[in-house]
């Protein structure tokens, strides 16, 4: 009954041929002792009709979870039912019978515009800009090697890493181990412990707790292995105990802000993080009932930094300028739950550095042996069906405050712009931010997002002040 549910949706405008296709294909999944939700046969007839075109990639996944979620009602319970939605989550299994390499064209398309107000002595700004302009493939070399590119080519560059406007993501990963230790990832990627949530588009404005994080944009270059889908999408496949025990670490090039490896040093990041339930949240805006979830995450970074904007500014013994090597630390917890319309999401990150040979300067521009900076992120959601088919209103608030000694990071609290060097002289030492999001999601592919922020600033070059964002979200 939920299979023909689905396809009746999915289907409101097809010919007549195409809606015989997908009955054939729901006869063909339901036959008893023919073909399981999971028999390779079967996705790869899906995977065929969509690239034939008379079926939609939203569609052959909506078949997918819809067959996969009965046939666990008809097993194990609630229990199976939360195991088929991890599944359905996880990039689809390829048949030995598809040719590879086989990939995927994908992206995303955020273009915005700002207003910035000229409230307390602040010059106020209007602009039209990109938040984000990527495009990426993404696929199999082999049945057990997958792949992920990401190009940016939006206007408004992220600091520190001088490609990273152009090449966001670029790894391999390696499957041969997933059921046992884990996939192992090779490239630029997402360094462990990245406070994801909210995953889509609860905010079109940056998280403090995201930027004291190490890496450039959250990325660094080098080696993981990667358990459990809290490192998606690097990872593939499910954690420990039924997907309840997740776990990433891996070694990086270069410290902070830098990715190359001009220093010599690498960098250690982990992650752990439970889900007692087993799912994965994949969206803050849920428009189905779902009953009550939660994830607890952590995670731990270390490194050795003698190359970034941090040592270059301190100052030695003597007083004089000159290059610092520092000892850094950086310590993430966060969180997400969810219960039937409604997310929340909460995350801290607190990120030290202790020189070893001098004095650091501070963002403030005092001296000591150590800097501290510290970031707190909560917000929640609630989602609304609006009285047309498949739309839906999102209606979110958020909460800020950082507390920030690291003069490499005082750049990255404001508002986007399209010009970085703004940042620079607009940035935020302390201060909190109150976030208030209206989104329409119009379809599975396209949202309105509307976020008015008020920063209130305590320590910083820029005054209080208020921004409004209007931003387009388009994914392919």
């Amino acid at each position: 009954m939920r299979i023909h549910h689905t396809v009746v949706v999915g289907k409101s405008r097809r010919s007549g041929a195409q809606w015989l296709v997908a009955a054939a294909v729901l006869l063909l999944m339901s036959s008893v002792g023919f073909a399981t939700p999971q028999d390779p046969y079967v996705d790869a007839v899906l995977d065929a009709l969509e690239r034939k075109g008379l079926l939609t990639a939203q569609e052959v996944h909506d078949i997918k979870l819809e067959a996969r979620t009965a046939a666990a009602t008809a097993g194990d319970g609630d229990a199976a039912v939360a195991a088929a939605d991890t599944a359905a989550s996880a990039p689809a299994a390829r048949s030995e019978a598809t040719t590879f390499p086989d990939f995927d064209v994908w992206g995303r398309l955020q273009p915005r515009y700002t207003y910035t107000g000229s409230k307390n002595g602040r010059e106020g700004t209007n602009s039209f800009t990109f938040r984000r302009a990527r495009m990426g493939l993404k696929g199999r070399m082999a049945q057990n090697i997958s792949f992920r590119t990401q190009f940016e080519a939006a206007n408004e560059e992220p600091d520190g890493l001088d490609n990273v406007d152009v090449l966001l993501d670029a790894w391999v990963r390696f499957e041969h181990f997933a059921d046992s230790v884990g996939d192992i990832v090779i490239g630029q990627q997402f360094v462990p412990g990245y406070t994801r949530p909210p995953q889509t588009t609860a905010s079109v404005e940056r998280k403090f707790t995201e930027f004291l994080f190490p890496g450039s944009a959250g990325r660094a270059r080098g080696l993981t292995l990667r358990r459990g889908m809290a490192g998606m999408p690097e990872s593939s496949g499910p954690g420990l105990f039924d997907n309840r025990l997740q776990y990433s670490v891996g070694l990086f090039n270069g410290p902070d802000l830098e990715t190359n490896n001009d220093n010599n040093d690498l960098m250690f990041a982990g992650l752990l993080s439970w889900r007692p339930f087993g799912d994965v949240i994949v969206d803050e805006y849920e428009y189905r009932d779902q009953p009550f979830r939660w994830h607890l995450n952590a995670a731990y970074a270390t490194s050795r930094d003698r190359g970034s904007l941090d040592a270059r500014v301190q100052r030695n013994l003597l007083g004089a300028a000159s290059p610092v090597t520092l000892d850094n630390d950086w310590y993430t917890v966060f969180t997400d739950a969810h219960w039937h319309h409604w997310f929340a999401w909460a995350s801290y990150s607190y990120f030290r550095s202790e020189g070893e040979d001098g004095l650091l300067a501070a963002s403030d521009a005092s001296l000591s042996s150590t800097l501290h900076s510290r970031a707190w992120t909560v917000g929640m959601s609630r989602t609304l069906a609006l009285p047309w088919p498949d739309r839906y209103l999102g209606l979110a608030w958020q909460y800020q405050k950082v507390d920030n000694q690291h003069p490499s990071r005082t750049r990255l609290f404001d508002t986007l712009t399209g010009s970085p060097a703004n940042g620079v002289l607009a940035g935020m030492n302390r201060g909190e931010a109150y976030h208030g999001i209206v989104t329409f999601l119009l379809n599975a592919k396209t949202r309105i997002i509307n976020e008015y922020i008020h920063y209130a600033v305590d320590s910083g070059p820029a005054p209080d002040h208020g921004v409004l964002v209007t931003q387009l979200q388009i994914d392919f």
